[in-house]
């Protein structure tokens, strides 16, 4: 069984992963990662049978999360909902993994079968929302916040397109304040103003950072790269903290 100390530190620098393949995820160690975002939606067809998956799991050393991502929040799982989720459970009944990200806002009876697996299973669950083109009020990331944590979210996770300065020293702010209550999120910011948010956020309690293998595409407007953000952290001194 996979020790499941992920979520129980910070920062975690997370490399996002699209094959089955053991190489790009030794690579992704080699570059500093500290765990997997498996994105079941970007494999290949065949590689999405549970058999597959399971393989290529029981070889990791890091720590993994398995998400299937929607299309509405950059996903590209081309099923209905009931399947893209469903996929989900069946991998949370199959392997062992160290968390699951569900969105918060697709259908809410299958976001819940997830989100009762994954506790059957002591699996932490990551509810995210991401919005590629705009910001919500504070009052908005509030409600959201709270309501994913009421629903059964071990982590908040939120991804958000800062417009300027003031949102990101908003976003800055109100992260270190819900950090400060004990609330556990992972605050991304995307686009030209976001990108600094994927180093400086961690500075202010956000739990979890995105990057992608050098050589390979971002996922999100303004990712990092692993090995990027491994350096930076480290010269800024950033330090892991346990819960």
């Amino acid at each position: 069984m996979p020790e499941r100390s992920l979520l129980n530190r910070a920062p975690v620098i997370v490399a996002v992963v699209r094959t089955l393949s053991p190489q790009d995820a030794a690579r992704a160690a080699e570059e500093g990662a500290d765990a997997l975002e498996l994105r079941i939606d970007l494999l290949r067809p065949e590689d999405q049978r549970i058999a597959r998956i399971t393989e290529f799991l029981d070889t990791l050393r890091l720590p993994v999360i398995v998400t299937n991502r929607n299309r509405e929040e950059g996903g590209a799982f081309s099923g209905t909902e009931h399947e893209r989720l469903a996929l989900l459970r069946s991998i949370l009944d199959a392997v062992e993994v160290h968390a699951v990200d569900v969105e918060f806002f697709s259908a809410a009876v299958e976001r819940e079968k997830v989100i009762a697996t994954a506790r059957e299973r002591r699996v932490p669950v990551i509810c995210s929302f991401h919005d590629f083109v705009g910001m919500r009020s504070r009052y908005e990331l509030l409600r959201i916040i709270t309501c994913m944590h009421e629903r059964g979210g071990s982590i908040a996770k939120i991804a958000l397109t800062p417009r300027s300065l003031d949102d990101t020293l908003m976003l800055l702010e109100f992260t270190h304040e819900l950090t400060r209550e004990g609330k556990r999120i992972a605050m991304i910011g995307m686009g030209s103003f976001g990108r600094h948010l994927r180093v400086i956020a961690p500075l202010y309690g956000s739990l979890l950072t995105y990057g992608y293998l050098e050589g390979e595409q971002a996922f999100a407007p303004g990712q990092l790269s692993v090995r990027q953000l491994r350096h930076m952290l480290e010269t800024l001194g950033v330090k892991e903290v346990s819960f």
